[in-house]
């Protein structure tokens, strides 16, 4: 067995422990009055008690992971556990008895984010698929719950002294392995393009508040089937026969079983569903399954629609826990996110019994309909989802801000010769401008990147230059005040293709044709409305590393110093032919309609096969390699498909295509993309113009770059040097990771940077040398 596959069995031992515990107690309840004088009150209590202790330590569980680690973490709960397993062991009397089952709580619910974690932080060091391990969490959980019954009924002749003190025993053992399980050096979160900011099939948007979507759909799971759980007891026993018991465990048995084998299935077979597709799959079964329990209540047919309904909860149980893993926004706080799901989650199982009774005594059996027409409704919901909602400004606390610089009375003349008017700026700023404004940093982003450089603080979503910007960071936001700007013809709040045109509808494809230029106008216009004198320095990487360099050309005495990371100062043929070759995939998608597709809709096959195109040139050969190989994806017995290709490299692709459509506009894409193929920095000779002070002029290359190399720096090197501007030249030849690697953490490459920006600023005479 794999170490990989090995330490998943220890994770899945651990879960399948703490569920069986979770039911351990039930055969004995009538022994509980006996030993701790345990009144129907008190039964019921130790009950509540569990199950709110458990629910609301989720929530500091999960912060204690992101603190710390998931496998030690979960090491410390089950120990917790274990502790409430001797109490409520030895209890004899209420108090002792609901401290026990307390504490016991307190422990289930600690290791519950730790558990979810752990198996997130496996499938990123091991790499196994996300789905496949979920549905062997939902198999593992099911056949937990039905072995603390069985166990129970096995050693029930040895005491309930003794089977309580072997399973604590059983719970300290796991929380060992458990620690073991979970690795410590677990890979980076992304390693490309760190601005993709999605959940496969979600959205983006802030992460709790899709955590908080995505649990409210586990709280209504667990709501039909513990609203269930006594109900169907009562329906199949209406008529009083003796054979009702009989009834009641068939149905319960057969149910639970599909959920567990299903719940394995979707694992293998299902990972390339979407989390939308597969919540509308589980909410039609859960609405078929629980309204046609109102037919009759005979045991078979009431079986049959019981199984319906556990199938659509299988359904349902992976889309909400897999969405959580793969929200992109919640990575760097997985533990915090599952303590948040499982809190909102555990809810359902609080108000399912008090829900389905209260609906039983009122309506009858009319109430399985109202159940299904509730999954009904929530179906209908996401059967009118027809379009992706279109690409906006993504504000965090209010930290993406907009100011209009140009208007109809002083319009952006743009290089085309055309005018724009108004455009609004969408910004971010990071740090505090000093007394004399001299620490402003200009931070210019890459094509599809936004105003969102770095998180404002530690729950803020990650930001696309996380390893460059930030507190202690190469540009440091405790010693700058930071400034990033979407650029213009962006999605993200700047004026754009998706902006209000003349007439009120977006500008589309007739939106004016942009350049290089253009953007850093608007980006100097930025920069004095702000009030800002001379910036310290202005820094970008590859179409932000062209934007610094006509900037640089325009503007020489506008910042102290200019870092020009992996750019260019012209697209080769090779660079332009496979701009032309992503254009036509998004134009010839039947959705593009000539740039005229519905707001939220668009080309969306199109522009994810232009974004894999893209990031071919993104990633080094040898990369690829090293992480994927001719490695094949995971076929779980199935025959390999020509249509889907069998290679893990294409997954890798199809991830990368399907981040960006979630959040980027196809008009934008291609308006981006011409402003950078047209861009010629030093065409006929072209001057660079006058300064009084020479700034300082930095180029980073990486030699795995096959987009930008250093050819391409040395070239500008060349051309700079001519007109009077020479350049340092930092080759980077440590990493294999592409053009990438100027998002990404590459020591010797930060170093330097983080060296430039600490130096005192140098007052330069136009003729002074290098």
């Amino acid at each position: 067995m794999s170490p990989g596959r090995s330490r998943a069995a220890l994770l899945f031992g651990a879960l399948l422990s703490v569920n069986a515990s979770y039911t351990l107690l039930i055969p004995f309840v009538p022994d509980l009055e006996e030993r701790a004088g345990a009144n129907p009150t008190v039964v019921a209590l130790t009950f509540a008690v569990f199950a709110g202790a458990k629910a609301a330590a989720q929530p500091f569980g999960g912060m204690w992971v992101d603190r710390w680690r998931p496998g030690d973490v979960g090491c410390v709960a089950l120990l917790i556990a274990a502790a409430g397993i001797v109490v409520t062991a030895i209890a004899r009397d209420p108090a002792m008895l609901l401290a026990g089952r307390a504490l016991w709580g307190v422990g289930e619910g600690l290791v519950t984010p730790a558990l979810y974690a752990g198996m997130a932080a496996l499938c990123r060091r091991y790499d196994l698929p996300t789905s496949r391990m979920m549905g062997n969490f939902g198999t593992f959980a099911v056949a937990g719950f039905l072995l603390g019954p069985l166990a129970a009924g096995v050693a029930a002749p040895f005491g309930l002294d003794a089977l309580f003190l072997f399973g604590a025993a059983v719970t300290v053992v796991t929380a060992f392995g458990l620690r073991w399980a979970v690795p410590r050096d677990v890979p980076p979160v992304v390693e490309s393009e760190p601005e993709d900011d999605t959940a496969t099939g979600v959205a983006t948007g802030r992460w709790w508040t899709w955590v908080l979507v995505l649990g409210a759909l586990d709280l209504f799971t667990n709501l039909t089937y513990s609203a269930l759980e006594p109900v169907l007891p009562l329906y199949l026993s209406a008529d009083g026969e003796e054979s009702a018991r009989g009834a009641i465990s068939l149905v319960f048995a057969i149910g639970l079983a599909a959920f567990g084998v299903v719940s394995w299935l979707l694992g293998r077979y299902a990972g390339r569903l979407g989390l939308v597709a597969m919540a509308r799959i589980g909410l039609a079964l859960a609405a078929v399954g629980t309204a046609g329990l109102y037919a009759s209540a005979e045991a078979w047919p009431v079986a049959v629609c019981f199984v319906v309904l556990m199938v659509g909860q299988a359904a349902l149980y992976l889309t909400a826990r897999r969405g959580v893993v793969e929200l992109r926004s919640a990575m760097s706080r997985q533990g915090k996110a599952f303590g948040l799901f499982g809190l909102v989650s555990d809810i359902g199982n609080i108000l399912g019994p008090l829900v389905g009774v209260a609906l039983y005594q009122l309506t009858g059996r009319v109430s399985f309909l109202v159940i299904g027409a509730l999954s009904g409704l929530l179906l209908a919901a996401l059967l009118v989802r027809r379009y992706r909602p279109a690409p906006s400004p993504r504000v965090e606390d209010g930290h993406v801000r907009t100011v209009v610089l140009f208007d109809r009375a002083t319009p952006l003349e743009l290089e085309s010769g055309r005018t724009l008017a108004p455009v609004t700026v969408a910004y971010e700023t990071y740090g505090e401008l000093n007394d004399d404004r001299s620490n402003a940093i200009f931070v210019c982003h890459a094509l599809t990147g936004d105003s969102h450089p770095a998180a404002h603080h530690p729950d803020d979503r990650p930001g696309w230059w996380r390893d460059m910007v930030g507190p202690g960071c190469p540009v440091d936001t405790d010693r700058h005040f930071v400034v990033c700007a979407n650029v213009l013809a962006g999605c993200s709040g700047t004026t754009g293709p998706t902006s209000p045109g003349p007439h009120g509808a977006p500008w589309g494809p007739d939106f004016p044709p942009i350049g290089i230029t253009d953007m850093v106008t608007v980006h100097r216009a930025l920069v004095a409305e702000l009030g800002v004198g001379r910036l310290r320095a202005v820094i970008g990487g590859s179409l932000g590393g062209m934007q610094v360099l006509e900037w640089l050309l325009r503007a020489p005495d506008d910042a102290d110093d200019f870092l020009i990371v992996a750019g260019t100062a012209r697209h080769t043929a090779e660079n332009l032919a496979w701009n032309a070759v992503a254009r036509a995939a998004i134009r010839s998608d039947p959705e593009f309609r000539e740039g005229r597709y519905p707001p939220g809709g668009g080309p969306a096959a199109g522009l994810g096969t232009a974004r894999m195109i893209g990031h071919l040139t993104y990633v080094s050969e040898d990369m690829l390699a090293r992480k994927f190989g001719r490695d094949r994806r995971a076929t779980n017995g199935t025959s390999p498909s020509v249509a889907t290709g069998p290679f893990a490299v294409e997954g890798y692709l199809e991830h990368q295509a399907a981040g960006l459509v979630e959040r980027f506009d196809a008009n934008s894409y291609l308006c981006l993309m011409h402003a950078m193929d047209s861009f010629d920095a030093f065409a006929d000779d072209r001057p660079c113009a006058p300064f009084r002070r020479r700034p300082g002029v930095h180029l980073f290359s990486f030699d795995s770059d096959r987009l930008y190399g250093p050819d391409h720096a040395r070239y500008i090197q060349a051309n700079l040097a001519a007109r009077g501007l020479p350049a340092e030249h930092h080759q980077d030849h440590t990493t294999d990771r592409g053009h990438d690697a100027f998002l990404l953490d590459v020591p010797p490459y930060l170093r330097r940077v983080a060296e430039v920006l600490a130096r005192e600023s140098v007052v330069r005479g136009a003729d002074d040398g290098g």
